[in-house]
């Protein structure tokens, strides 16, 4: 027997995609903005109960908006061509009862809230397609949660956009055993259509960003708070060394090129001199520290470095600094 919505999946091509994006708020304005700047056609819904005027005016903060980020965009030479024909492609509708979803792809964005996102899923999951891909937005809830909301386990799975969406590569698709793997291959190739980095995990609360962001984000304001040093010097600290650095290289690069050792060494003192368990060493490091694996100079790390040239790839690393940092101090950015 033919699965039709697989084929059709499979024979679709991303500029002919249709997508949909439930919410009008930063987020939902975001994703539509980075499809239509691509010249997809996109809907935004908008789920949330107004009286008419409120839909109205509504629709016009909204449209408002996206000429605001278009004009941007075009100020700092991002996007050339025509607004109108951007703004073309952004189309709204409050008609959400009753409705047969003929899109592609759905991309739920309301506000973080479990109980509103299960509900708009019981909502509109009778009216979704057998082809049609569901993604929430979520940064924090996790598919067996949002499942509750009856859109089949096959094709539901989470894009964690970061804000703001219509800049920010990444894209975070966080997927169940559930998932069926030709969905997450046809949000790969649309995200890629339109210029995205799509990253594929398991569902995992926090995702990957998130979950880093908040202890490194907790860190700073402890600094802060033990009066080690001012808001604007934790700032200007990560600005031109920590965050400077990730332009370049990986977080787990950045352990390897340093050598795996050092971070080890470094987990042992601050463990001791913080207490607690936030320094505490994860079993990765303990395990790659006894095989002798510390990155480069022993041949691996947490990549393999066997056939790798490692001066060239020092010397690639260092490369691109210097044309970060002539980029950044051109632009007064340092």
């Amino acid at each position: 027997m033919i699965d039709r919505s697989d084929t059709r999946r499979a024979m679709i091509q991303p500029s002919e995609t249709r997508v949909t994006v439930i919410g009008p708020g930063r987020m939902g304005l975001g994703i539509a903005l980075a499809f239509a700047l691509k010249g997809l056609r996109v809907q935004i819904l908008d789920a949330k109960e107004r009286t008419p005027e409120g839909y109205g005016q509504t629709e016009k903060a909204a449209r408002a908006q996206i000429l605001s980020d278009l004009r941007l965009l075009r100020r700092t030479g991002y996007f050339t061509g025509p607004s109108k024909e951007v703004s073309k492609n952004i189309s709204f509708s409050h008609e959400m009862e009753g409705r047969i979803f003929e899109t592609d792809f759905v991309f739920e964005a309301i506000p973080e809230k479990p109980e509103w996102k299960i509900d708009l899923f019981q909502r509109i999951s009778p009216f979704i397609g057998t082809q049609t891909i569901v993604a929430s937005t979520t940064s924090t809830i996790d598919l067996k949660t949002l499942k509750r909301g009856g859109i089949h386990p096959r094709h539901l799975l989470i894009t964690h956009w970061l804000n703001p969406a219509f800049i920010i590569p990444l894209v975070e698709i966080a997927v169940s055993e559930e998932t069926d793997p030709q969905a997450v291959e046809a949000m790969k190739k649309l995200l890629l259509h339109i210029g995205k980095v799509p990253v594929v995990l398991k569902d995992s609360p926090g995702f990957i960003i998130p979950r880093i962001q908040a202890l490194a984000m907790n860190e700073a304001i402890r600094i802060v708070e033990e009066g080690v040093a001012s808001a604007e010097d934790v700032d200007r600290a990560i600005r031109t060394g920590f965050a400077f650095r990730l332009g370049v290289l990986g977080l787990l690069e950045f352990v390897d090129l340093g050598g795996l050792d050092i971070l080890y060494y470094a987990d042992d003192f601050l463990s001791r001199a913080f207490g607690g368990e936030r320094f505490l060493r994860p079993n990765l490091v303990e395990e790659k520290m006894k095989k002798g694996e510390i990155g480069p100079r022993s041949g691996k790390g947490i990549y393999d470095y066997r056939d790798v040239d490692i001066r060239a790839l020092f010397e690639k690393k260092y490369e691109d600094l210097i044309k970060l940092l002539r980029f950044m101090k051109r632009n007064n950015l340092v």
